[in-house]
């Protein structure tokens, strides 16, 4: 296990145990309704983390860690609250009590390791070395992340290959996590002493910076009705992918390194549709 990931496992796993039990040895109310409503808060708060917040890259500006992916999972926190407020619901035996705490005190570790349990549970791909016109191509549906990270470097003038960024970026068989690719692509520049720079902001942020390649984190909205991302790009409705801006196009807009297809060149329109603010870039 890499030193980053097992520290901030270490550091996590430390901080949930203390306030778990700091929940059900002193932060509780004699009164079972208000024990019983701060579990189902905390619970509540686990399964929205999880869905709404987890492993967003803006996590990545408050704790600039390789690790953030785990330092960031505040569902673990959260669970370790509910077990330690499990501890002392009323009117309950002992047994049941415990039952429950030790379930949710495992929801807190998985969710601390779920990054290395992902990737025991999916082994990634093992990825390849191809270029096409200077852009890394995905070996997998599972490893274009990489490959973008591969794409960027390589306009950075590092070499890197997308099979060395699959265990670096955490990928498993279902694809990258986006704090992964962080954790990547910051373990490659701070390798070759360069800085990592998260981009996010409007279009006109990013065509004004003028500051190029970028790593941009992409996706094909829902509901958008120019349907020749669907039927002429191959594009999948809410499926996220990675692709590198290399610089303006002679004629306008962007040209663009795709790891599905190669080399292409994107309108601002086609920008709007798909880019939703969010980027990497090496300084």
């Amino acid at each position: 296990m890499a030193t980053d990931l097992f520290v901030a496992i270490v550091v996590m796993s430390v901080a949930s145990l203390a306030i778990g039990l700091l929940a059900g040895l002193y932060v509780y109310s004699d009164k079972g309704q208000r024990t019983t409503a701060s579990l189902a808060i905390a619970v509540l708060a686990t399964v929205m983390f999880l869905f709404y917040a987890s492993g967003q890259l803006f996590w990545a500006r408050f704790v600039s860690s390789s690790a953030a992916i785990i330092y960031t999972n505040l569902a673990a926190i959260f669970a370790a609250l509910a077990a330690g407020w499990a501890w002392r619901l009323p009117n309950m035996t002992v047994w049941r009590r415990m039952i429950m705490s030790v379930l949710l005190a495992a929801g807190s570790l998985a969710a601390i390791t779920w990054p290395l349990l992902s990737i025991a549970l999916r082994p990634p791909p093992v990825g390849g070395d191809r270029w096409n016109n200077g852009v890394a191509m995905q070996t997998s549906w599972a490893t274009c992340s990489p490959a973008a990270a591969a794409t960027l470097f390589r306009a950075e003038r590092i070499d890197v290959s997308e099979s060395e960024m699959i265990p670096l970026c955490l990928t498993d068989s279902s694809g990258t996590p986006t704090l992964g690719l962080y954790r990547g692509v910051k373990l490659i520049a701070e390798k070759n002493g360069r800085e990592l720079e998260i981009v996010d902001g409007t279009i006109d942020d990013l065509l004004n910076d003028d500051d190029w390649p970028v790593l941009l984190a992409v996706e094909l909205p829902y509901g958008v009705d120019d349907r020749r991302y669907v039927e002429q790009w191959g594009w999948i409705p809410g499926m996220g992918h990675s692709v590198v801006a290399l610089g303006r196009a002679p004629t306008g807009g962007l040209l663009i390194g795709d790891p599905s297809v190669g080399l292409e060149q994107w309108s601002e329109a086609d920008l709007d549709v798909l880019w939703h603010g969010a980027g990497l870039r090496v300084k």
